[in-house]
């Protein structure tokens, strides 16, 4: 069994519960949103946590940690807790499956509103101790022409020490990191509304039946993952084997072979499943276990080949 974190101990930097408080407060999100980008966003007038955006069906899915839209700008929030150095080119990707899926069949691309990835991390992203980085596209050239194209691509350093942000926004950075100290203490409207979000959330009887249902299920799933990881291993290892027993023509290349792919096989898969269970993605792994063509292409696509 995996040993997860008890329901009444999550906090807003887990998954679950970011979601769920998002998806849940309007307010709290649109608070959050105009901290951090500067401008005011009268209401939210739609929120989907943990949506999921299949532009086409051969291509890879998008799981967003909150969908909000208001007015013609659509944001998408992610938090980041582990640095995969991949932020960019996830927030490029991001990007295009959102556009893609906001531009309705027969609109004009100019009626494409704007759009904002938004990525709220606990570490520093670049490394330069901002705040906040924010992207937009512009010439090359000539720096000072923006292509206006309304794509805005941003990422929030719960660990920054420079540029100019309000106070709320860098008390609730700080609630991000320490939680704890924030119990006893006069806080910001904004780390208000989050701790309440999160005292809510424990206390919500349905939330907590769909975490434990969810966590239920990654059990499941790793312990189908680790019998089809070693499957896998004995294949590898029993090919391997054999040939470095004709090379050598030794008994002992083939037990060290069979060993070898073994431990490699479940490895590789382990690590898979590893990275679609912290991704949310519950589907691609469940087809994972089973589909070997499937599994082969997600290797390639996490580099999990040496």
């Amino acid at each position: 069994m995996t040993k997860y974190k008890p329901y009444e101990q999550l906090e807003l930097t887990d998954d679950f519960m970011f979601s769920y408080v998002m998806r849940s407060n309007g307010e709290l999100c649109r608070h959050l949103l105009e901290s951090i980008l500067n401008f005011p966003i009268d209401r939210i007038d739609f929120i989907s946590s943990q949506e999921t955006i299949d532009t086409y069906a051969s291509s890879k899915g998008v799981r967003l940690d909150v969908f909000a839209k208001s007015g013609n700008k659509s944001f998408d929030v992610e938090l980041q807790v582990s640095n995969k150095r991949d932020l960019p080119q996830r927030s490029r990707y991001y990007q295009s499956q959102m556009d893609t899926a906001m531009l309705q069949k027969g609109q004009m691309y100019r009626e494409l509103g704007d759009s904002y990835i938004i990525f709220i991390c606990t570490f520093d992203p670049f490394g330069y101790g901002q705040y906040i980085y924010s992207f937009q596209n512009k010439c090359t050239d000539l720096p000072a022409i923006a292509l206006n194209d309304g794509a805005y691509k941003v990422f929030v350093n719960a660990q920054g020490t420079r540029g100019a942000v309000g106070d709320e926004l860098k008390e609730f950075l700080l609630f991000l990191l320490s939680p704890g100290r924030f119990k006893e203490r006069d806080n910001g409207e904004l780390v208000k509304k989050a701790i309440n979000g999160v005292e809510e959330g424990r206390r919500n009887e349905e939330w907590r039946l769909i975490y434990m249902t969810l966590m239920t299920k990654f059990d499941e799933l790793l312990a189908e993952g680790k019998e089809q990881g070693l499957a896998e291993g004995r294949r590898e290892g029993m090919r391997q084997g054999i040939l470095e027993g004709r090379q050598e023509g030794r008994q002992e290349g083939r037990q060290e072979g069979r060993q070898e792919g073994l431990m490699e096989g479940e490895a590789r898969f382990a690590r898979l499943t590893e990275i679609l269970l912290l991704e949310g993605k519950l589907a691609d792994l469940q087809r994972s276990i089973s589909d070997t063509e499937f599994r082969e292409q997600l290797y390639s696509l996490y580099k999990l080949y040496k």
